[in-house]
């Protein structure tokens, strides 16, 4: 643990992170892309990296047999909707194209009957504005495995200085992989979240202000 963060408190956005959650899964190819994705939305809460809906017992990367790499999101459904979550994924992924590994295959993991209806609505949407035969699946209750810690939050761990923080308030991986601000952060390094919003962010991150400067401008760099 650095010294220079011995003291640090827990972000405000950790802290005051709602129970009443829903969650939800998506595979849209390799996960760390997704992670990142997510996390930058209003009103997901955690997210988390792992392998669903195979049959392989305690998948790993090295062994990850039938798997999907697959992110499920928890989120508050009073600020975001599963059909917001829905149109992230649709235009996140190319669902025409077939993946070179089952592990890449794209799919939609409902946990509830009201999501299984409302996935199988829309891909049938985006199945009438295609020529082609969808790739994406729609694998209903599948178990779930988190991934290793080293992909959790895979974008936010090629900055050292953006992660020290992170270290030392949560040495537990599994902590830090569900941390709100860990996934928020994800996501503006990963380039997507406009980096203005972070005048609003900065207090419920409660980040110390070098390292919210540092933030920024990765941000700056990387937001299309």
């Amino acid at each position: 643990m650095s010294d220079s963060f011995a003291d640090l408190a827990v972000p405000p956005m950790d802290r005051a992170a709602p129970s009443d959650l829903s969650s939800a899964a998506f595979g849209m190819g390799c996960f760390w892309g997704p992670d990142a994705l997510f996390g930058a939305l209003d009103g997901v809460v955690r997210t988390c990296v792992g392998y669903a809906g195979g049959t392989t017992e305690n998948p790993t990367y090295q062994a990850i047999g039938d798997h999907i790499e697959t992110v499920r999101v928890a989120f508050d459904p009073e600020q975001i909707s599963y059909d917001e979550l829905l149109r992230c994924f649709w235009t996140g992924h190319s669902p025409t194209r077939a993946p070179f590994k089952r592990q890449y295959q794209p799919a939609l993991f409902p946990t509830t009957d009201a999501q299984a209806e409302r996935a199988r609505e829309t891909y049938q949407t985006v199945a009438d504005r295609h020529d082609g035969t969808l790739t994406t699946e729609i694998i209903e209750a599948p178990s779930f495995y988190r991934a290793e810690p080293y992909h959790q939050k895979h974008s936010l761990r090629h900055y050292d200085a953006l992660m020290a923080p992170f270290e030392a308030l949560y040495p537990d991986p599994d902590a830090f992989a569900d941390s709100p601000a860990a996934a928020l952060v994800n996501g503006y390094v990963a380039g997507h979240r406009d980096p203005v919003r972070l005048a609003d962010d900065r207090e419920r991150l409660g980040l110390p202000a070098p390292v919210l400067d540092r933030l920024r401008t990765v941000a700056e760099q990387r937001y299309d």
